[in-house]
């Protein structure tokens, strides 16, 4: 199948990049810089033969045949960064987050926490008991993930924090939920997956509070490492990497969507660093 630039939704004039690989075919768009992949594979075929839960483990099997000095370096990183500052980065992200929106609200109802692409649910649920162990207030959970496996497993995981997984893409999913439900959404290395990233966000900022928060991590296709590691970038997944952004494509996409941009400092958008942050507002 072939793609309009998912940016704008729109037909617009592209070259091809020299990070095309076999049949897959990686343009930037002319107009926007957006980075993308122009004839994915149909979303049947996203969902289950290049589902996340397949294709994360073979491509880590690949790079460690292939790079095994390489991924042995980068993973002894990971723990070392994991041991010193004991919680990942999105927990520490979302944990500020949610301490802001419960400052900021009334009452006593439960913050409502959605997840889209939450896989397993480990994040949402280490994230929720973090909060509630050090904070007074209670998250609701609400993870949604497309893979029927990992979403009844997820399911069952939410349930027990008083939370729910929802079964389904992404835009009908978010328009699952009820007006105002969300107060913050989580895109943890999601959007780069998403066929319509724009259109998701667009969902999110009809569907979430006034004063809510979206957290969102992607590749950056900007990165050092990119232009120094060329195809052999760790950011590159042919077929289910869909989008590529750099620190200025997202913010565009952000804005365009209806939200605004509330945070991405220099620290989030570092050229030394493989992702880009940003937190959106609605």
């Amino acid at each position: 199948m072939s793609r309009t630039n998912p940016l704008t939704g729109t037909e617009t004039p592209v070259k091809e990049t020299p990070y095309s690989s076999g049949e897959w075919k990686v343009v930037e768009c002319l107009e926007t810089g957006m980075v993308f992949l122009q004839n994915p594979p149909d979303y049947s075929r996203l969902v289950e033969e290049f589902a996340w839960e397949k294709t994360y483990e073979e491509e880590k099997e690949r790079r460690r045949k292939e790079e095994p000095v390489l991924t042995f370096a980068s993973n002894l990183g990971k723990s070392a960064r994991r041991n010193l500052q004991k919680r990942e980065r999105i927990e520490r992200v979302a944990f500020r987050v949610l301490s802001r929106l419960s400052n900021e609200r009334d009452g006593d109802d439960p913050i409502t926490l959605v997840d889209v692409g939450c896989g397993t649910g480990e994040k949402l649920s280490r994230i929720t008991q973090y909060f509630e162990a050090n904070n007074d207030g209670r998250i609701s959970p609400v993870g949604i993930e497309i893979s029927a496996q990992l979403a009844k497993e997820t399911d069952a995981r939410l349930r027990e924090l008083g939370g729910r997984c929802i079964h389904s893409a992404a835009i009908d999913g978010l328009d699952s939920l009820a007006d105002d439900e969300a107060d913050a959404v989580i895109f943890c290395s999601y959007l780069e997956h998403e066929m319509q990233p724009l259109e998701v966000l667009q969902t999110v900022a009809r569907k979430m509070k006034k004063g809510g928060y979206v957290i969102i991590k992607v590749p950056n296709f900007a990165c050092w490492n990119r232009h120094f590691r060329q195809k052999r970038w760790c950011g590159f997944r042919y077929p289910d990497h869909v989008n590529y952004f750099t620190p200025r494509t997202l913010t565009r996409m952000i804005e365009t969507s209806g939200l605004k941009l509330w945070k991405m400092n220099f620290y989030d958008r570092l050229p030394t660093n493989d992702n880009v942050w940003a937190i959106a507002k609605r």
